[in-house]
């Protein structure tokens, strides 16, 4: 027989032998079920399982649903952290991190952020903020710069100014227009228990920043129990109730928000607001829970107006994603987090849903989506950057928020003064905290 040709050409480069690929290791990431976050989590998880699977790596994130509400959620992660249980990957509150930390059930990241290559695409605020007793146990990267929202149209309509109030007795002033000018409810500023850790984020520390004192000592590790400072905050929350500008019964109910954000608000019978940035989207956008017809044109912001009469906005940070102590993989689960950080997966996760502000400096340069995403509010967020003022987190801060929610009922109840109320909290915060709570 003939003797077989002599190849022409050298075999085709994809005829070369390839690694097998690698056996696929399941990470578990828990989230609170609700349809909107899920949507976002969908995003992550499948480009970046995608990505794994294109550069030849094993890990795949496999979600799982947690509760819906705050409360229960955090429960969940305090049971699973005490047996052990917690899945390798948890989506957390600020709130929350630093007592997980301190009860060592997630991950000191300072060793993977300090080599990780986009450290320095995050702005300082964000890096400085994200830190809890001086080092990371969450991914920085994403924040919100907390406000007053108000109803421009609607103190237009009643002749009232919409002048940025400097101090509180600016804001009282506004307050005291809206209820006899325009003739509905002023404010909402989350109070109580029903809130739960909303009436710290989104209401209580912003005050408090407004005035001169310590919240937390890190000379000696405690958190300021009892102070002028602290009884000059729950004062504002006294005297907005006593004049009834404060919408006290529907932060005494279930889900108060709902109320007073999703239906007063919305129907402009009430003025003035307090949160964050996913509210422009969240809550009022067109696929929101009550979406407002005009939006940009009928409401605005007010910063937190202060003592000294220099207004701020508040950048909360220091929530996110964390990796579970007991996870068998940190190195897969840390591949995630750098996923989520990357500024085109934020970018593709931002056209389902944009929550707050980017803290990538880069953002805007990598995605063309996020310069008008929300009429430009999220780039205006940034802005405040600079100039924001930030809470770092520490061990106890969920006691403390707990206790500042009985607190502040106590008082929007006018069933303690805010002096009362504040001795009540101190006692409680002594017996929660032990060393760390201290007076003024």
């Amino acid at each position: 027989p003939a003797a077989p040709a002599a190849p022409t050409a050298a075999p085709a480069e994809a005829a070369q032998p390839t690694a097998a690929p690698a056996q696929p290791i399941e990470l578990t990431l828990i989230s609170p079920d609700r349809e909107l976050d899920q949507k976002v989590v969908a995003v992550y998880v499948s480009t970046f399982n995608a990505k794994m699977e294109q550069e030849g790596k094993p890990w795949r994130v496999k979600p799982i649903l947690g509760p819906a509400t705050d409360t229960d959620f955090f429960t969940k992660l305090t049971v699973d952290a005490a047996a052990q249980t917690l899945p390798d990957l948890v989506d957390l509150q600020s709130s929350w991190v630093a007592d997980l930390a301190a009860s060592r059930a997630i991950v000191d990241l300072a060793p993977y952020i300090s080599t990780w290559d986009e450290r320095d695409s995050i702005y300082p605020v964000i890096l400085d903020a994200a830190k809890i007793n001086n080092t990371y146990y969450s991914m920085p990267g994403g924040a919100s710069t907390f406000s007053f929202f108000y109803r421009k149209d609607v103190l237009d309509a009643a002749g009232i100014s919409t002048d940025q109030p400097k101090t509180w007795d600016d804001f009282y002033g506004a307050c005291d227009n809206i209820a006899t000018k325009a003739g509905i409810a002023a404010v909402c500023l989350p109070a109580a228990t029903p809130w739960g850790g909303g009436t710290w984020q989104e209401g209580f520390r912003q005050v408090l920043m407004g005035f001169e004192g310590t919240i937390y000592d890190t000379a000696d590790n405690t958190w300021v129990v009892s102070g002028p400072n602290l009884l000059k905050a729950l004062t504002v929350y006294e005297t907005l109730a006593k004049n009834k500008w404060l919408t006290v019964d529907e932060l005494l109910g279930p889900n108060p928000w709902e109320p007073t954000k999703y239906q007063m608000f919305p129907a402009g019978e009430l003025a003035l607001c307090t949160g964050g940035d996913w509210q422009w989207t969240f809550d009022w956008g067109p696929e929101g829970a009550t979406p407002i017809e005009g939006l940009f044109d009928k409401v605005a912001r007010w910063q937190f107006p202060s003592e000294k009469g220099e207004p701020f906005v508040f950048v909360g940070v220091g929530g996110g994603l964390s990796i579970s102590a007991n996870s068998a993989h940190p190195e897969g689960a840390w591949e995630y987090l750098r996923h989520t950080a990357q500024a085109e997966v934020q970018c593709e996760a931002m056209k389902i849903h944009v929550g707050g502000p980017s803290g990538r400096k880069d953002i805007a340069e990598k995605c063309s989506f996020y310069t008008t995403a929300v009429n430009g509010k999220m780039v205006e967020a940034t802005e405040f950057f600079g100039t924001g003022k930030f809470l770092a987190s520490y061990t106890g801060e969920s006691k403390y928020s707990d206790g500042i929610a009985r607190a502040t009922e106590e008082v929007i109840t006018l069933q303690k003064t805010p002096e009362q109320a504040m001795a009540d909290f101190a006692k409680a915060m002594k017996d929660a905290l032990g060393d760390a709570a201290k007076e003024l």
